[in-house]
């Protein structure tokens, strides 16, 4: 699984810094300048008609103002750059797991796909058709009519039975009230995220990589409805917990059998002796 994360960002931070950078010089070459005109205009005055005081401080204000422009456009390129990375680090915690994405492209993934459409009523019918690539129906189903949340799941089949290759397809939900009127559903996906890209323009994004074909899921964190924990892990570790707890358990059993047999061995033993002595 590739992780794609951080190297953007730090290039639009060394972009913005060299804008920043650039201002500030070109602001400082205008202001030499400006002192300059200023100085030697103040030189050759005529002192019977002086300079008027009020343009000159305007025009200092004006240079002012540009400066602390620059400087808060410099302040702001920086914390883009730290909301931007905070966004890529926080994007990190989705690899591997299974999110519920708003939309109806549809990731097969492993053979098994799943999907939900909500219908705002009741509806007299519901057709849900999965497509391909292609725009081509490859399976049907018929939903359910209660008003509210469905979920759905696909083995990855066409109509005929014939098992699909993993890539991605195309959920349509049609829904019809009784008087034929349509119905807009809002319908959502599942798939595992498999890498987080930080695009200068798009920002951060979450891939969902299906088949091999280069099918990808592209969504962005605002887009992420839910998150289905993966317990991979935890159920390996809770058999191997319990394998190592029947063993445990057959070593104590048989430590019973033998401390039985040993203590059968020895009232045997001395049983033999007291008669004997008899």
């Amino acid at each position: 699984m590739t992780t794609a994360v951080g190297s953007t960002t730090s290039t639009t931070s060394t972009s913005s810094s060299s804008q920043s950078s650039t201002a500030l010089k070109s602001l400082g070459s205008d202001l030499n300048t400006f002192l300059n005109m200023l100085t030697t205009q103040l030189k050759h005055q005529d002192p019977l008609s002086p300079m008027d005081s009020t343009q000159f401080t305007s025009q200092l204000v004006q240079y002012s103002s540009v400066e602390q422009q620059i400087n808060t456009n410099s302040n702001l390129e920086k914390l883009i750059t730290l909301q931007t990375a905070s966004q890529t680090s926080q994007a990190t915690n989705y690899l591997g797991q299974k999110v519920e994405v708003s939309g109806d492209s549809l990731p097969l993934q492993n053979g098994a796909a799943a999907f939900s459409y909500t219908l705002p009523e009741a509806a007299a019918s519901v057709t849900v058709d999965i497509k391909d690539s292609t725009g081509k129906v490859v399976s049907t189903k018929t939903g359910d009519l209660t008003v509210g949340r469905h979920d759905v799941s696909w083995d990855g089949t066409d109509t005929s039975g014939t098992q699909l290759k993993d890539g991605l397809y195309t959920v349509a939900v049609t829904a019809t009230k009784a008087d034929g009127t349509a119905l807009t559903t809002t319908d959502t996906v599942f798939g595992e995220v498999s890498k987080v890209t930080n695009d200068a323009t798009a920002g951060t994004q979450l891939e969902i990589d299906a088949g091999t074909s280069g099918g990808k899921l592209v969504t962005t964190l605002d887009k992420i409805i839910s998150v289905a924990a993966n317990n991979t892990v935890s159920n390996a570790q809770l058999t191997a917990a319990n394998a190592q707890y029947l063993a445990a358990q057959a070593q104590y059993q048989a430590l019973q059998a033998a401390n039985s047999a040993s203590s059968s061995s020895s009232a045997s033993s001395s049983s033999s002796s007291s008669s004997s002595s008899k």
